[in-house]
């Protein structure tokens, strides 16, 4: 065992050190280093490169922007026409990066039936390791909804994990390093949509629960409820609220990232703030998200 992490460690150095020199011998930005074949001539040379942070920024967090102010025309997956089909759906404004979202959403949706899918087929009696953390992951948040609505309510679970699992899933996604992959969840319309669905959800429980009278009399009856006006402002505040936090910290680790790799060249230290913001922060913010959902359903159909 020891000699296994005598050996990643080397090879960590090894790489570390490749990276460190590249980035001297290019001369950081301002020059990049171009190997390979131009006009049948093995080439190994310096080109003048140009960087700029702001439009870094503004390609990779406002696709649409940047083809705007740079004048180029977009294409997706190098086809015009299928750029003209989203732009006449969506408009030109958000075209392209309505495209990146979609595509991310459908990898994110694959990826969660395909473990779905491997977990329900390898069930054992003697479980595999991802079984046991799955069984892991699924008991805990078992025992939240039992501590939150009681045992006669465990028919929230499947809906409690899955929530928890895609928010995740998405969150992790970014750190894959394949061009054009990002988080779902950095696009304010994927936490809005998430925080919609969760509030409706508690008030569709709770007239299942109270009856419709029972419910709605908290919102329209003056009499019972003299704050009735504020408890209406306080129910649409829940979905700011829920949505922005996670969309801030996940757009706000993002741009960190990016700002930060930039100061040091894009050298070692951009792995680390991967792993904090990826794994650290987006398993905190995927749990959050889950438990005020799960608190906002408890709340609402004990009182």
């Amino acid at each position: 065992m020891a000699k296994k992490k005598g050996s990643i460690l080397k090879i960590f150095i090894i790489f570390a050190i490749i990276e460190i020199a590249l980035v001297i011998i290019s001369g950081s930005f301002n020059k990049q280093l171009q190997i390979g074949f131009n006009n049948g001539k093995f080439v190994f040379k310096h080109i003048k490169s140009h960087y700029d942070l702001q439009e870094k920024i503004t390609e990779e967090f406002q696709i649409d922007e940047h083809f705007r102010k740079t004048g180029e025309t977009p294409e997706i997956y190098g086809s015009n026409q299928v750029y003209e089909f989203f732009k006449e759906i969506f408009g030109e404004a958000s075209a392209v990066g309505t495209f990146q979202l979609l595509r991310m959403m459908l990898i994110v949706d694959l990826l969660l039936l395909f473990i779905a899918l491997i977990i329900k087929k390898q069930l054992l009696k003697r479980p595999s390791q991802p079984q046991i953390l799955f069984e892991m992951v699924y008991s805990a948040l078992e025992q939240f909804v039992i501590e939150t609505l009681g045992k006669e309510k465990l028919n929230f679970t499947p809906y409690i994990v899955t929530l928890f699992l895609f928010i995740w899933i998405s969150n992790m996604i970014g750190m894959i390093p394949i061009p054009g992959f990002m988080e779902p969840t950095r696009n304010l319309n994927v936490p809005l949509g998430l925080g919609i669905l969760a509030v409706a959800i508690v008030h569709i429980t709770a007239l299942k629960v109270k009856g419709v009278w029972g419910h709605l009399q908290n919102y329209l009856n003056p009499i019972k409820n003299p704050l009735a006006l504020l408890d209406i402002i306080s129910e649409f505040s829940k979905v700011v609220s829920i949505s922005f936090r996670l969309f801030g910290n996940v757009l706000g680790g993002a741009i960190i990232i990016t700002v930060v790799s930039s100061l040091v060249s894009y050298v070692v230290f951009p792995v680390g703030l991967n792993l904090f913001f990826g794994m650290f922060v987006g398993t905190i913010q995927a749990f959050v998200f889950t438990m005020l959902a799960l608190t906002y359903i408890g709340v609402e159909i004990s009182e």
